[in-house]
């Protein structure tokens, strides 16, 4: 589940994210992998995989890999955040393309630390 935390978190625009869109990806992912684990043999049946990699075990990964790619970009990356960019400044978004989203861009911090915020407190932290 890290593959696809560190893919939400730094390649999709906050917009796709919110109103349920994270939940949307996630259970999408989630079936294309369950898809894959049986066909190219990680499991005999999609009822093994199920079983042996719940929705509820790959949702724990998935969040914890949010928090760490918090953890990161609180500890590396903001130290390094230059200049925010719109999606609609084609001239900035080539200028900073090797960046993720979430260092180039307000809303998706905005997403990942309510979303961080989220995760910690159903955990009791």
């Amino acid at each position: 589940a890290t593959d696809i935390a560190h893919f939400l978190t730094s390649a999709v625009h906050a917009d796709r994210l919110v109103d349920g869109g994270e939940s949307l990806l996630q259970q999408y992912y989630y079936g294309e992998l369950q898809k894959y684990l049986v066909e190219y043999g990680a499991f005999s049946s999609k009822d093994e995989a199920t079983e042996n990699f719940s929705f509820e075990t790959f949702t724990e990964q998935y969040e914890i890999a949010v928090l760490d790619i918090c953890r990161l970009m609180i500890a590396y990356t903001w130290s390094r955040f230059e200049e925010a960019v719109e999606k609609s400044d084609h001239e900035a978004c080539a200028r900073t393309m090797n960046k993720t989203s979430y260092n180039k861009s307000i809303p998706n911090i905005m997403w990942l630390m309510s979303r961080c915020d989220e995760i910690l407190k159903s955990r009791g932290v």
